[in-house]
């Protein structure tokens, strides 16, 4: 009989370091690999709620670790951001006002202005409502751009990694979308 326990602990055990945790419902791993094939880790996770619903589970994905936004600006290399959808139903339209704001909120005028034609590309990604259970992906690979990916089908492909510090800054700036959500990517919580 403890020939048997035993092993089934060991089993048990590397099936949980399989997950790095859970979160309104949504499992994050600890650790993945980029599209390219690049190893990244967990670098936190959060929920972004709006008038104490819960909208999505938000999952940041970098080489190394890091509790600083400068730290993460910094670090070349992939980077990669996991949306999970909680709430049952994000029109279009929510989704691009969100985005909209969070870039006006994060980016001085002339900047927005240099990204102001991808951006508009951005937006135009989402063009269907986000449901339960939809994962979007926002994944930084160096010279390629960022790939905008929902349910596993690319959407399209935004250069630049100004594009990709912009975006990282709606989740990690100065005026975050959610505050809470914000410590919780950069695993402060």
């Amino acid at each position: 009989m403890n020939r048997l326990i035993l092993p089934l602990i060991l089993l048990l055990s590397l099936g949980l370091q399989a997950r790095a945790g859970e979160l309104a419902g949504v499992h994050v791993d600890d650790r993945i690999k980029t599209a390219a094939g690049d190893p990244l880790i967990l670098n936190g996770m959060g929920l972004r709620e709006k008038l104490w619903i819960d909208v999505y589970v938000g999952s940041l994905y970098l080489p190394a670790k890091a509790n600083s936004v400068a730290e993460i600006i910094a670090q070349p290399g992939p980077v990669r951001v996991d949306m999970d959808i909680v709430y049952k139903e994000i029109s279009s339209e929510k989704l691009i006002k969100a985005w909209k704001k969070g870039f006006e909120k994060n980016q001085p005028p002339e900047r927005l202005a240099e990204l102001q034609s991808r951006i508009d590309r951005f937006y135009n990604l989402f063009e269907e409502d986000a449901r339960k259970g939809d994962r979007y992906v926002f994944e930084y690979i160096p010279g390629k751009g960022t790939s905008i990916r929902k349910n596993g089908v690319e959407l399209g492909v935004i250069e630049g990694e100004d594009f990709k510090n912009a975006l990282l800054e709606i989740w990690l700036g100065n005026h975050p979308a959610d505050k809470s959500l914000k410590k919780g990517m950069l695993g402060l919580k």
